[in-house]
């Protein structure tokens, strides 16, 4: 065991340095999301909408993710002590629907 001290010793040493090595892609080559979320302002008018319909407060009722669907909607991702919600609202602030998920 102890014989094999120094080669272990060596290798990390070698790994350690090689790592050092690695560079990052390009900007250009680096993997982005896309995708457009809904603005604040939307996702806070969902949050308010689901504290009417369902109950309860509007710190209880948080927007957990948001995308960009067809012609200016958004779709809103809620969550209130575990309770999923989905809400669409389009680019006005009108609330289309609102459903528990």
């Amino acid at each position: 065991m102890i014989g094999n001290l120094p080669k272990k010793a060596a290798a990390l040493a070698a790994c350690s340095i090689f790592a050092g090595c690695v560079s990052s892609p390009a900007p250009e080559n680096m993997a982005r999301n896309t995708a457009q979320t809904a603005p604040a302002d939307l996702q806070l008018a969902c949050a308010s909408a689901a504290a009417t319909k369902f109950g309860g407060d509007n710190a209880s009722i948080l927007p957990v993710s948001s995308a960009a669907v067809d012609g200016g909607r958004y779709q809103i991702i809620l969550d209130s002590r575990g309770q999923r919600s989905t809400c669409l609202i389009d680019s006005t602030g009108a609330v289309l629907s609102l459903e528990k998920a």
